[in-house]
């Protein structure tokens, strides 16, 4: 009896589909409780529902990534064993947000996966050199995993730094208010700064990381050499983009560094692209060189197609609407009503695409990625799923990126919270479809 349950805790399935489970019922239940769609950044509240996901998602992420890489025993089973505790401090988070309790269990937690994700850092560190041979065949992808993994740890500890300041204070670690006083800046304006580079660093960096953990799961070094090569050309360029937009974060978070405009013009020289937003492109555009060599093999499955599909619709979305609006940034940005450079008239229609944006790019499609690449790892071949999560995640796509530009031009959420409720539904399938081979 104690074998079994220790072989259950332990077992990557088993904390995956527990982590999926878990997303899905709170994204049901903030559905009651927040509000996404409020014009603008999240509100605490709501930033607090969002980390209630997304931390999870970075346990799942490191749980099969461990597995489908192949690292150690050790460092499979702490990230195994530490579902549960993650999703027990997540929960007394929300049920508590705002008191000290909810505080403590959220600082406790966000700590623990800091840890894992030093652990999960270390064990893809020593990959190369305990599987020389393998290293040799999917470098490509190692390396993207690898330097994702890395800059996504940075943005967590960003994280933790904005939250020393909001809960606790700098003045309490006096070697980091001693820092900040060296920079010649003060708290808040420190505070700012990692918020911006903790929130824009995080998300292209995890997209980077399912782009290469895709690249594992469907054991691209079986590919012919020419498609192979590839593959890792344009995991190459996307590692460059994660290393160059890391770096712009660095300097910018924990420094004083002002991230220019690309080409400036316009009024008050505000239009034009930010050089940091042309480098997590970069992350995307070596993600769409990939999927060229990728393709013989997403092709094969119809899950598989779903999931590189989110990479697609992400850079429609961030590239086709979002440059759009820098370019036109005397009109729509400055977030308040004014003549450049105190505010643009369109300045509402900015903060719409910064809520919708912030569901669709930045939270449900890489969750749809991780969880179609997922269920296509372990769905049968032939289940009457795969089919069914399929046209759900590409009709929830479709309609997401729509309302979005709706939500952009006319400030009505509803057609993207119907898109992204189809990409929920997706998912909710697709775990049932776990669920039921499991019991068979």
């Amino acid at each position: 009896m104690q074998k079994t349950y220790g072989s259950i805790w332990l077992d990557d399935r088993f904390n995956a589909i527990s982590l999926i489970t878990y997303m899905l019922l709170v994204l049901l239940a903030s559905v009651f409780l927040t509000n996404w769609f409020s014009l603008g950044d999240f509100s605490f509240g709501t930033v607090e529902w969002y980390h209630a996901v997304m931390i999870p998602f970075t346990l799942f992420l490191m749980i099969v990534a461990a597995a489908s890489v192949g690292l150690g025993n050790r460092i499979r089973a702490a990230l195994n064993l530490s579902t549960y505790p993650v999703i027990a401090t997540t929960l007394l988070g929300i049920g508590f947000m705002g008191s000290p309790v909810g505080t403590v269990a959220e600082g406790v937690r966000d700590a623990w996966v800091m840890l894992l994700a030093v652990i999960f850092d270390v064990g893809l560190l020593i990959f190369p050199f305990k599987e020389r041979e393998r290293f040799k065949q999917v470098f490509g992808a190692y390396v993207l995993l690898f330097v994702a993994s890395v800059s996504a740890t940075l943005a967590g500890l960003y994280g933790l730094l904005v939250a020393q300041g909001m809960f606790v204070g700098y003045s309490s670690m006096p070697f980091l208010q001693s820092y900040i006083n060296g920079l010649g800046i003060n708290a808040s304006t420190f505070e700012g700064n990692l918020v911006t580079s903790h929130s824009h660093e995080m998300l292209p960096a995890v997209m980077g990381g399912i782009v290469a953990l895709t690249a594992f799961m469907v054991h691209y070094e079986k590919l012919d050499p020419g498609k192979r090569k590839l593959v890792n050309v344009g995991m190459l360029v996307s590692t460059f983009g994660v290393i160059s937009m890391s770096y712009l974060y660095f300097i910018s978070g924990l420094g004083t560094y002002s991230i220019p405009t690309i080409a400036p013009f316009g009024p008050g020289g505000m239009n034009g692209l930010a050089l940091d937003d042309s480098q997590t492109g970069i992350v995307g555009w070596g993600a769409l060189i990939s999927l060229v060599g990728l393709w013989p093999f997403i092709k094969r499955s119809s899950v598989r197609i779903a999931s590189v599909l989110t990479w697609i619709f992400a850079m429609l979305a961030l590239i086709g609407i979002g440059y759009y609006i820098e370019f036109n940034e005397s009109y729509y940005g400055f977030g308040s009503p004014g003549v450049p450079p105190n505010g643009g008239p369109g300045y509402a229609h900015d903060d719409a695409f910064m809520s919708g944006h912030l569901m669709y790019p930045f939270f449900f499609l890489p969750l749809l990625a991780a969880v179609t690449i997922y269920l296509d790892w372990k769905l049968p071949e032939g289940s009457r799923i795969r089919p069914l999560v399929y046209w759900l995640s590409l009709s929830g796509m479709v309609l997401g990126l729509i309302g979005l530009a709706v939500f952009f031009v006319t400030l009505i959420p509803y057609v993207e919270a119907a898109g992204v409720a189809l990409m929920g539904v997706a998912m909710a399938v697709g775990l049932a479809g776990l669920y039921g081979q499991k019991l068979r």
